[in-house]
């Protein structure tokens, strides 16, 4: 990886930076996977739960634990693992038909916002319009804030996603998380058809699955609302997640519980009427 990214980025750029762009935003354009506009139109947050917390895993490690706030600390993990058992639609022989293999990263389309990062806010860190699994030394390029790689996925995202039809349930979720990244400067004629785009096949089952999480996660903030979290049984997301909310004093305020609760219900509510109305 070390070699490539050095080539590209620190030789071909400063030597011919024409046939450096056309090179990168081939390999961008053909080697990127992304979630169909079709999961997005019914799941447009796909770990309504989740935010990133880049010190979960030291000095101890307190990964998937509840903030304070009632979310699961994440270090990326969760996202990776949402495509773990997806094949995916192209038309690459590479990729057609079949599962994505090792060296991917999933990479936040918008990783830095200004001063702060979509990654640690609920509403960004798994909107789908914010993910996409690339070859790591694609993934180190897109990094480069400002960079040609990182405007260049960010204008193709919203080329793809932005004008889909969402279900009008959950256009108020949706417009909340556009609203928290900037519309990318790009030149519209030097994007790709967004048919040429690499896709995961995303079944009917995961949607459903997710749907479920999202409400395990709620039922269980409202008992801890009501005050009575240490009633919970069984496994609530994750073993941390539901130490913390059973524990005594738990770790999420019954107010911050609350909020939380009545949020992921209200949305799990919108996403399955979305997916039945499909």
């Amino acid at each position: 990886m070390s070699l490539t990214y050095h080539y590209l980025q620190k030789s071909l750029r400063q030597k011919n930076k024409p046939l450096f762009r056309k090179v990168v935003a081939g390999a961008l354009t053909r080697l990127g996977i992304w979630f169909p506009p079709s999961a997005y139109s019914v799941l447009p947050i796909a770990l309504p739960f989740a935010v990133r917390d880049a010190g979960c895993r030291r000095p101890i490690d307190e990964w998937s634990s509840p903030n304070e706030a009632g979310y699961v600390r994440d270090d990326n993990s969760l996202i990776k693992g949402l495509t773990q058992s997806f094949t995916i639609s192209s038309d690459l022989d590479e990729y057609s038909g079949r599962r994505r293999g090792s060296g991917f990263v999933a990479a936040h389309v918008w990783s830095r916002v200004g001063d702060t990062y979509s990654t640690r806010n609920p509403a960004t860190y798994s909107f789908l319009p914010n993910l996409v699994w690339l070859p790591s030394t694609l993934a180190k390029l897109t990094d480069i804030d400002q960079s040609f790689a990182q405007r260049f996925v960010q204008a193709m995202s919203y080329k793809m996603y932005h004008d889909v039809e969402i279900h009008e349930k959950l256009r108020p979720f949706v417009a909340h998380s556009w609203s928290l990244l900037p519309v990318p400067e790009f030149p519209k004629q030097r994007l790709p058809d967004i048919n040429a785009l690499s896709v995961f096949r995303v079944p009917q089952s995961f949607l459903y699955t997710r749907v479920d999480r999202i409400r395990t996660a709620s039922r269980a903030l409202l008992r801890v609302a009501a005050g009575d979290g240490e009633s919970i049984k069984g496994k609530v997301l994750h073993k941390r997640y539901t130490a913390g909310l059973t524990a005594l004093p738990p770790v999420v305020s019954a107010g911050a519980a609350k909020r939380l609760g009545d949020h992921l219900g209200n949305y799990a509510d919108c996403v399955e009427a979305a997916i039945r109305t499909e």
